[in-house]
């Protein structure tokens, strides 16, 4: 599933960036690690996974 590669993908680049507590779990509910996933996400707009991205988007809403 594309979401569940784009959560991946977003954890992935967290710990590389120096975030090891990050997972799918929190990726989308965390302030910080959302913030920094938004960002991603809209960077890779217009890759083919427009759709996919957007619903991400929409979920992660506000972070708390």
């Amino acid at each position: 599933m594309i979401r569940d590669k784009l959560i991946a993908a977003g954890v992935r680049n967290l710990k590389d960036y120096g975030y090891p507590h990050v997972s799918a779990d929190n990726i989308l509910s965390d302030m910080i690690y959302a913030g920094f996933f938004k960002s991603m996400l809209e960077d890779n707009r217009g890759q083919g996974f427009d759709a996919e991205i957007d619903a991400l988007l929409v979920e992660i809403g506000e972070p708390k």
